[in-house]
């Protein structure tokens, strides 16, 4: 609740407000007004709390965040005339601030008149700071030129040492890092632990740690297992809140194991514990398969290969199917031996999981090999998107075509509502000829842009020609959709990663890259379109595919097969504006973790631009 620094009756307190709002707007075309704010807040030291206020556009002009009508909350003196400037009393508190004289800019991406801006900005009490009110005060800027908006005396008020007595403060883990499965001791350093009458406890990223020993300065605790990543670690007495929280990063050091196996006539599937890819081709040396029943040689010496993803592609399949050199009569018992690799130590170095650990080996499996199965495929979808000319054709399993199968010739198009379209070609997902990498979805290419609202019909002429694994023909070979009919939903970012970081751990160097994947497929011509980030301290840049417009920095962005995800890749070194300077934070550089916060000019197939705000997942880290 906002708080006046003099006691006064009702009557003269609503003097009071509306004396605050006399001051007319001092920049021409913007001018705001205070909505509301957070609580203030009780804090110890080395805490860390949250402020948030909240101002309404009454101007008329949007605040654009990243642009030259960004808006930024100032911190001011006691005064509340004096801005651009922080009290020194305050200054120590700043925590991943604009800069050390502004304290945030608006959360939303833009704020159009009479819209709500929201300005969001932490603190944390320095250890050893005195006991005692801060008041952060502060005022709107237009950010270029440090202009205030419209003066109003907003502040928020931290009481330090009004949280109760109790709350354990954490300064060290040793060590700061351990395996996914746990069971790591790890001592946990600070002041304020509390033993008894009972321990406290401990979370590792909201699971609990078994606590092994207690001390009013350290704790030693086993870490519960937990995914990959990085986990916040509090500690919290008996009968009291959480204590401030350190990070610990969970490793995964597991190798992939072989656990099982089946065999249907000549193809052998193999599953691993875990996702793994490989950084070679497949090689048959790295299996040996033996029917147990009736010994004939090693079945895995002349195989067509193996349906496994590429480790450069940055994907993993628990399980993959090997075409074997012979098919295994049902009933029989086979053998398949995961071999180790040349090299020796335990492991097959062709096998890695996403983290880059080798699979254990030599491992053998059983099992008996079953008929094969005698269902047939069917097609049972089609789909494309207005303005596109590819079709996908989706099946009821995976499939795969002969080598003598041509889609511009034994597809047919037609188009219910306008002018038939010739089938070209494949399309950049062709029907793979390789029974062991057999996929459900396969694209071909049509001469004309698909148009809106028209309905098509597919249909596949040579459907012995389109088999599944087993060697079952295509069945029902005809499908049909109706293109772009009522789509009018925004697409969202699903996921944002780093893809490569070369140099510095920052994001400023030729060749460093970040993907970005939407919850749909996209206009994949991204050529001028434009993408602002920003960091944790402020630092803004705008990245152009393509090196237009002249003002921004140059960049390649290529999309994936499937048109849903985009890799960003610097095409040179990016020189940081200088700190105090528009778009420029604390630290110089764009640091890893960065926000995506703006795109320009990115659209799906019907013409709908990103919801970039309400997106799931638009921080870019390692992950």
């Amino acid at each position: 609740m906002r708080r006046f620094t003099t006691a006064v009756t009702a009557a003269a307190l609503a003097f009071s407000m509306l004396a605050l709002a006399v001051p007319a707007a001092a920049v021409t075309g913007y001018d705001s007004q205070y909505n509301s704010e957070s609580a203030f807040v009780d804090i110890n030291p080395g805490q860390t709390r949250n402020f948030q206020v909240f101002f309404i556009n009454a101007g008329t002009t949007t605040w654009t965040r990243g642009t030259s009508t960004q808006v930024d909350l100032a911190a001011c003196l006691e005064d509340k005339v004096s801005c651009n400037v922080q009290d020194a009393r305050e200054a120590s508190w700043n925590t991943n601030w604009l800069s050390t004289t502004r304290y945030a800019t608006t959360s939303n991406t833009s704020v159009a008149p009479g819209g709500v801006g929201t300005f969001s900005y932490n603190i944390t009490a320095p250890v050893g700071a005195t006991n005692g009110i801060y008041r952060f005060n502060g005022d709107l800027v237009l950010s270029t030129t440090g202009e205030k908006i419209h003066p109003e005396g907003y502040y928020q008020e931290a009481n330090l040492g009004g949280v109760a007595t109790g709350t354990a403060t954490i300064t060290d883990l040793d060590p700061n890092e351990g395996t996914t499965a746990g069971d790591d001791n790890v001592v946990i350093t600070g002041t304020g632990i509390v033993c008894t009458p009972a321990f406290p406890s401990v979370s590792f990223g909201g699971t609990a740690a078994a606590v092994v020993s207690c001390g009013s300065t350290s704790l030693t605790v086993t870490s519960p297992a937990h995914a990959a990543g990085n986990v916040a670690v509090t500690v919290t007495n008996s009968g009291q809140g959480p204590s401030n929280s350190l990070t610990f990063e969970y490793q995964d050091l597991d190798e992939p194991v072989f656990t099982s196996m089946a065999v249907s006539g000549d193809l052998l599937t193999v599953t691993f514990s875990e996702g793994v890819c490989t950084d070679t081709a497949y090689s048959p040396a790295d299996w040996n398969v033996t029917n147990i029943s009736n010994p004939s040689g090693d079945l895995a010496g002349a195989t067509s290969g193996a349906n496994i993803p590429d480790c450069a592609d940055d994907e993993t399949v628990t399980s993959f199917v090997i075409t074997l050199a012979s098919a295994v009569p049902p009933g029989a018992l086979v053998e398949a031996t995961l071999n180790e690799s040349t090299t020796g130590g335990g492991e097959n170095v062709n096998y890695e999981d996403a983290s880059g650990n080798f699979a254990n080996a030599p491992q053998a499996r059983q099992a008996t090999a079953t008929a094969p199965e005698t269902v047939q495929p069917d097609l049972i979808s089609a789909s494309g998107n207005v303005g596109s000319t590819t079709i996908t054709l989706t099946f009821s399993e995976p499939i795969w075509c002969d080598a003598g199968f041509t889609p511009a010739t034994e597809i047919t198009v037609v188009n219910l509502d306008g002018t038939d379209p010739a089938v070209v070609s494949y399309g950049s997902d062709p029907c793979t000829t390789d029974r062991a990498a057999a996929e459900t979805t396969f694209n071909i290419t049509i001469s004309d842009d698909i148009e809106s609202d028209s309905e098509y019909e597919v249909t596949i002429d040579a459907d012995t020609e389109v088999q599944d694994a087993a060697g079952n023909n295509l069945d029902d070979n005809e499908a049909s959709f109706t293109a772009g009919a009522g789509d009018f939903t925004p697409p969202t970012i699903v996921d944002a990663r780093v893809a490569a970081n070369v140099g510095t751990t920052d994001f400023t160097e030729t060749d460093d890259a970040f993907t970005l994947t939407f919850s749909e497929v996209m206009d994949a011509d991204a050529t001028g379109d434009t993408i602002q980030i920003q960091d944790q301290d402020g630092t803004v840049f705008t990245l152009a595919c393509g090196g237009a417009p002249a003002t921004t920095n140059s960049v390649t962005c290529d999309w994936n097969t499937a048109e849903t995800a985009v890799t960003v890749t610097l095409d040179e070194a990016i020189t940081p504006p200088p700190v105090g300077s528009a778009g420029a934070g604390d630290t110089p550089g764009m640091q890893i973790p960065f926000n995506v916060t703006t795109l320009t000019g990115f659209a799906d197939a019907q013409g709908n631009v990103p919801n970039v705000l309400g997106s799931s997942d638009r921080l870019v880290d390692y992950e």
